[in-house]
């Protein structure tokens, strides 16, 4: 009974893990994130047939799950998460995400169907006195596969991070929780503990890739956008933090009413309207057509020229902008994270274009011929508005949730100087 008491309360736990981890995978869609949730799916149904084969015996169902659950899907998939989560090449990575699937499905047919030997009480089963010579090869296959992963990125992360390598250092904990997870699994499936501490393991080892994983990633309350370590020093080189501005207060910004809101930019992405069909004419005296100082301006009551985005709330006067400013930061991404980092880039600008008024150019572009690079170009009115935009959730959130797709960063600030800005023209009538 007293182990059926501590079963059951390590499946509560490992059933609260596994919901919260599966729930961050959803929302984030980030792949080892994924993987690790199939861990721990397998850990919480090996922990609740072991809860009620000690209470009511057990069979072969479920011992069959148990097997399948902690003994194979828990230390492969532990494997793969972690090597989704080290490796910089695609191809390591692909070449993990094969090797998984095809032996974790050729497993599972084996384990479901080959028959198994001996009599099952109430007693935790041994697998070598249960299953035949092909199931304990192919779940020795998986311990020993798991655990030369485990061990390997472990290393490599530690000597990145000895390198002084920012996010090697920042996934040297986590990566060794996992790790540790990972021992523990093995060690709880292969009969050698008693029951209560093979049981205690693996709720340990459920525990324990949940927090890893949590480590990976900031934790942040939904509104307030970040995190109680919300100092720009605790994350990675995204270029604000090599600016010398202390951290402002968050500046609250103004709702903006439905008809001001800058049109939904697709994936992060500046998308320029297409031209006027007619070919635009400039002014005998001024061939570059009219122009601006710091900005789109042009003379005040003289329209916006047909496909030249204007933000609205823009001055038509260039001398009211001759005090913006702002930066460009290129970020270089790991391979793979193209998609998930165009996500949070399109959030990012959404937001940004609808609650900060002052914002006058803010987009997001893809560099051709470079498929791991964007570039974010940031104009704002000025310093006041910029220091507002640092201090926003939304740029927070940003900061925070990118940590992990970014490899390097290079920011340039600009100051807006007198020079004139060309722009193309309307027609002017009567010339």
């Amino acid at each position: 009974m007293v182990d059926a008491l501590l079963a059951l309360l390590a499946t509560l736990g490992a059933l609260a893990a596994t919901g919260l981890l599966v729930q961050r995978a959803q929302k984030d869609r980030l792949l080892y994130l994924i993987a690790w949730s199939f861990t721990q799916v397998g850990l919480t149904l090996a922990l609740l047939c072991m809860a009620v084969g000690f209470m009511m015996g057990f069979n072969g169902p479920l011992f069959r799950v148990m097997e399948l659950g902690a003994a194979l899907i828990g230390p492969v998939w532990l494997a793969l998460g972690m090597i989704e989560l080290i490796a910089r090449y695609v191809q390591v990575r692909f070449a993990a995400w094969l090797f998984a699937i095809s032996y974790t499905v050729v497993a599972i047919v084996i384990l479901i169907l080959d028959p198994l030997k001996g009599s099952l009480a109430k007693s935790l089963p041994k697998p070598s006195s249960t299953y035949g010579a092909l199931p304990l090869l192919l779940v020795d296959g998986a311990h020993v596969v798991a655990v030369i992963s485990l061990v390997a990125c472990t290393g490599v992360t530690a000597w990145l991070a000895g390198k002084q390598d920012q996010e090697a250092a920042e996934l040297l904990i986590p990566v060794a929780l996992v790790a540790l997870a990972g021992v523990l699994v093995v060690s709880g499936t292969r009969g050698f503990l008693p029951a209560p501490l093979a049981v205690i393991a693996i709720g340990a080892a459920a525990g324990l890739v949940w927090y890893g994983a949590m480590r990976t990633i900031p934790v942040y309350d939904d509104d307030e956008g970040y995190d109680d370590r919300g100092d720009y020093a605790d994350q990675p080189a995204t270029g604000y933090e090599e600016q010398a501005y202390a951290k402002p207060e968050p500046v609250p910004a103004p709702t903006p009413s439905p008809e001001s809101r800058a049109p939904e930019p697709r994936r992060g992405e500046l998308r320029f309207p297409e031209p006027a069909a007619e070919e635009l004419r400039f002014p005998s005296d001024n061939p570059a057509g009219p122009t601006a100082v710091d900005g789109f301006g042009g003379p005040p009551g003289v329209p916006a020229p047909p496909g030249v985005p204007v933000p609205a709330g823009m001055p038509r006067m260039g001398g009211e902008l001759a005090g913006a400013c702002g930066q460009i930061t290129v970020y270089t991404l790991l391979d793979g994270r193209e998609e998930a980092f165009d996500r949070l880039a399109a959030d990012l600008v959404k937001a940004a274009l609808a609650a900060e008024p002052d914002t006058v150019v803010f987009a997001c572009h893809e560099v051709v011929g470079g498929p791991t690079q964007r570039i974010f170009y940031q104009l704002f009115r000025d310093e006041a508005a910029f220091a507002a935009h640092r201090g926003q959730a939304h740029l927070r959130r940003f900061l925070a949730d990118s940590r992990t797709h970014v490899l390097a960063t290079n920011v340039i600030e600009l100051k807006l100087g007198p020079a004139k800005v060309p722009l193309p023209a309307p027609e002017f009538p009567g010339r």
